[in-house]
């Protein structure tokens, strides 16, 4: 994972969690990326560890998406037809919340509020006002409604429940609620990814934090989090640093479960 996991509060790599991940891949391990963000808001990681040019995946889009590193080429996607983002949007906004989907490096937003601006920040990406029905017009791989957490928590079983048998929700920051594709998770994604690389799930090792990384913690065998997860996330990881996100956490991690085995 990347935000609050292998990325400083600075949306920087610490140079001992660079040097760390580097290293493993030098040893052999595969060195897949798994994150909320879109494909182009992660390759710039990718390229600063080094993994551009190896021709390996990464899990884009909450798992809804596994991409080429090196291309950008979608491997496998998971969308909501447009029929279900009618429904999607429907409910978001009967719940007072503001919708946003992705297009290449843009983020097409509903309204613009402090959170939207919040998710350029993080992303690099430019948010751009777009109406309802143009974000209905076609298949999307997921909706993020950005509002003040308190409005999230409130809210987030209602939409749930209203969206049953269409989609699922996801929080993967206190103000990100995400709505993507049944079946669409990184536990699902990176397993397409193991599979496609001919790795068993036992040689699998996922450090994650959030909501949106829970299953692909409990669905590794080497599933792991740091310190500061959040409550449920630490109780499905079978290992837990003993350092934050922001003290080298997946440097630990890898070192003691990689680097630091005959």
């Amino acid at each position: 994972d990347l935000d609050d996991t292998l990325l400083s509060p600075d949306l920087s790599i610490s140079t001992e969690n660079a040097h760390v991940v580097r290293e493993a891949a030098r040893l052999g391990c595969i060195i897949v990326l798994a994150s909320g963000r879109h494909y182009v808001s992660m390759r710039r990681y990718a390229q600063e560890l080094g993994l551009v040019g190896l021709s390996w995946p990464m899990v884009c889009m909450n798992g809804a998406e596994v991409r080429d590193t090196d291309s950008g080429r979608v491997l496998m996607r998971t969308e909501l037809d447009p029929g279900a983002c009618k429904q999607v949007l429907a409910v978001l906004s009967a719940h007072g919340f503001p919708a946003q989907a992705y297009e290449d490096d843009r983020i097409l937003v509903s309204e613009h509020n402090s959170w939207t601006e919040q998710d350029s920040r993080l992303t690099g990406a430019k948010a751009m006002l777009a109406s309802m029905e143009e974000l209905a017009s076609k298949s999307r791989v997921k909706f993020v409604a950005s509002a003040q957490p308190e409005l999230i928590q409130k809210k987030q079983n209602d939409v749930q429940a209203a969206l049953a048998g269409i989609a699922r929700v996801v929080v993967s920051k206190p103000y990100f609620m995400e709505i993507l594709p049944i079946g669409a998770d990184k536990a699902t994604g990176l397993a397409w990814a193991a599979s496609m690389l001919g790795i068993e799930r036992d040689a699998v090792m996922a450090i994650g934090d959030s909501g949106n990384d829970l299953e692909m913690v409990a669905w590794a065998a080497y599933g792991c989090a740091p310190s500061d997860a959040r409550a449920d996330v630490l109780e499905a990881a079978r290992f837990v640093s003993s350092l934050p996100h922001d003290k080298d956490a997946v440097a630990e991690l890898i070192d003691r479960l990689v680097l630091s085995q005959p």
